[in-house]
């Protein structure tokens, strides 16, 4: 009787494992799943982020377009009061202008290259995310797996041991 005790605390004692690796397998899911719902939460963030930017940029731009058109105003009537407002003066409103117009485009560009990496990090995030959900996929599959493994290869045991047991 004892013997088949023992067989039956073997069984028990192999069962509970397979069950473990298969929690373990789920747990191991879950948390992959977790970290994947926090990559696409960043990766959302980060593409707020980026309209953001863009959207400061623009404003800066716009900023900077009105704040020359004040300066082109202002130093078109200095001329104009000096009497400079031909020749030279044309020059130098002409290079005004056109140093204006290159501040307001390098501030268009350095929004759209703040913009552009915050969408790229983005991007990566959400690839992370596919890749955690498929890693958590997988180590539940391998759990499984596992526990199959555990309970075929442990039957044999099993069965010696109620063998034995019963022989006795």
């Amino acid at each position: 009787m004892a013997d088949y005790a023992q067989a039956i605390i073997q069984v028990v004692a192999y069962a509970v494992t397979a069950t473990a690796a298969v929690r373990s397998a789920q747990a191991e899911e879950i948390n992959a799943n977790a970290q994947a719902d926090a990559m696409n939460y960043n990766a959302k963030t980060l593409e707020n982020q980026a309209l953001t930017a863009q959207e400061q940029a623009n404003a800066a731009e716009e900023r900077q377009r009105r704040i020359a058109r004040q300066q082109e105003g202002a130093l078109r009537a200095s001329l104009n009061q000096t009497g400079s407002g031909g020749g030279t003066g044309v020059g130098v409103l002409e290079q005004s202008s056109v140093n204006a117009e290159l501040d307001a485009l390098n501030l268009r560009y350095e929004g759209q290259i703040k913009a552009t990496a915050l969408e790229d990090e983005a991007k990566l995030n959400r690839y992370q995310a596919v890749a955690k959900r498929i890693e958590g996929k997988n180590a539940k599959r391998g759990g499984y797996l596992s526990a199959v493994g555990s309970l075929l290869g442990n039957t044999n045991a099993s069965w010696d041991a109620f063998s034995a047991a019963g022989d006795k």
